[in-house]
């Protein structure tokens, strides 16, 4: 990472924070003695936060026969994970949508749910933390709104024409959305595979990480409105240490199980 990003990142004036009621609950979770009180209480604090992920609960998304009227009913039947999960997708909301309107935080819960979906498909332990880093892919974006909007939107406008996002964000600011992005996942100081992830989701290659970060390089080809052919490069696919045999398959269920949660929140 470049000087001149980090000192970017220090000066921005409305540099994004970290909701604090996102933070308490990631060390109660680290905690092995935390409870599910404690995190219930973390929680409840903040009533539209405990309303929204009440609502999403009670979506089709998890289908639950009976109505779950608390946190505390939902985190002991959801566990600790899952549930800061939800609390990460709601309280990122506000900053996912800025300028961007609803578009980059669809594109963004859509991801987290396809990275979710292949991390169980290949027998991980951890699908929560696939699913936040989808979630947080393209946080960078959000920043170049903030350092500079007109450049942001030209970023847009010349990507929509067909160009290539990458060499444009170098060619108007210097540096891309990634390095950005994981600059500032660094600043919130999360775990360094959630910063890879945000680093490298366009080249695994780059990472040396590259079968972890390749989870959210597919889930985040397959998530893209409208698709982009080929849908995956196989220069990359060939490094990777899993097969994809159907992405097509992931794209249509992330869509599919993306969509209560998308409708509920909105």
């Amino acid at each position: 990472m470049t000087k001149d990003i980090r000192s970017l990142i220090k000066e921005m004036p409305d540099l994004p924070t970290m909701p604090n009621v996102v933070i308490d609950a990631m060390n109660l979770i680290k905690d092995p003695k935390s409870n599910v009180n404690q995190l219930s209480e973390v929680i409840s604090r903040d009533v539209s936060l405990t309303s929204q992920i009440l609502k999403l609960v009670n979506s089709a998304y998890y289908g639950f026969p009976n109505q779950i009227t608390t946190i505390n009913k939902a985190i002991a039947l959801l566990g600790l994970k899952q549930v800061n999960s939800l609390v990460m997708s709601v309280a990122m909301k506000p900053m996912l949508m800025t300028n961007y309107g609803k578009d980059l935080w669809e594109h963004c819960i859509r991801c987290a749910i396809a990275s979710q979906i292949i991390a169980k498909k290949l027998g991980h332990k951890d699908t929560e933390e696939a699913f936040v880093m989808g979630l947080l892919h393209d946080i960078g974006k959000t920043l170049f709104q903030l350092y500079n909007k007109a450049a942001a939107a030209e970023v847009e406008k010349l990507v929509k024409l067909g160009a290539d996002r990458i060499k444009t964000e170098k060619m108007l600011f210097g540096f891309t959305h990634m390095e950005l992005g994981s600059e500032l996942v660094n600043n919130w100081n999360l775990p360094l595979v959630i910063s890879n992830c945000v680093r490298y989701h366009h080249d695994p290659r780059q990472s040396d990480m590259a079968s972890i970060v390749g989870i959210v390089y597919i889930a985040n080809r397959v998530t893209q409105e409208p698709l982009k052919y080929p849908v995956l490069d196989h220069d990359i696919i060939d490094i990777l240490d899993f097969e994809v045999t159907d992405p097509m398959m992931i794209r249509e269920e992330a869509y599919e199980k993306s969509e209560s949660i998308i409708n509920t929140l909105s």
